[in-house]
């Protein structure tokens, strides 16, 4: 079988839908699944895994192909082939400050929270920026809003979070969207097998 690793997260029901389309009852067999963290339908075996994992089961070979979203491929530094872009999930990874606030031109050193320590930093220094990154696991915006740091980094996607926050963006760093990514040595070995699984979510590698 195929093992193929997707994210429990916000991801997970549309690409259930997408697969279904594409004539994959994925969706049915997470619903009958329940709270299983794998999942065999048709001649895939699906890990359903945390967002941040996905990249790390692909490019160690426990799964040979997955989707992922770029700021988790970029973040774990995951050496993987990023197949095709998935439809759906795209948002954007900026700067964010509290309202009335420019941390970004102001110069200076500048100290940014993010869920992406390593991809925050690599970005920061890209535009120049002296930054020191304070890694959190969530709730980031709270950190821009109470003073723990000078603006945050995350993922935008229609800015309302933001707006009921007293936040905004200040840049843009990244544009993100989830792809269907496989691991090196497994696309050459299943080639066919993945390509086939690409057309069924609606495109072509």
């Amino acid at each position: 079988m195929l093992t193929v690793a997707l994210p429990k997260g916000r991801l997970l029901e549309p690409l259930g839908a997408l697969a279904e389309a594409g004539g994959l009852p994925l969706a049915a067999a997470l619903r009958a699944a329940g709270r299983a963290l794998v999942v065999e339908v048709g001649d895939l075996r699906v890990l359903l895994l945390k967002d941040a994992d996905v990249p790390v089961y692909v490019a160690q070979g426990v799964a040979e192909v997955g989707v992922a979203g770029l700021d988790q491929v970029l973040e774990r530094n995951a050496d993987v082939l990023r197949l095709m872009r998935v439809p759906f999930g795209h948002c954007r990874l900026c700067l964010i400050a509290a309202d009335g606030s420019r941390p970004a031109e102001e110069g200076g050193g500048l100290v940014i929270a993010s869920k992406y320590p390593r991809l925050a930093a690599e970005l920061a220094a890209r535009r120049g920026h002296q930054a020191t990154v304070i890694p959190l696991a969530g709730s980031v915006e709270l950190a821009a809003r109470l003073g723990l740091a000078d603006a945050v980094v995350d993922l935008v996607e229609t800015g309302r979070t933001l707006r009921e926050n007293g936040l905004h963006p200040v840049d843009e760093w990244l544009r993100v969207a989830p792809y269907l990514i496989a691991n090196r040595a497994a696309f050459h070995v299943r080639r066919d097998e993945i390509r086939a699984l690409g057309r069924t979510l609606g495109g072509a590698l």
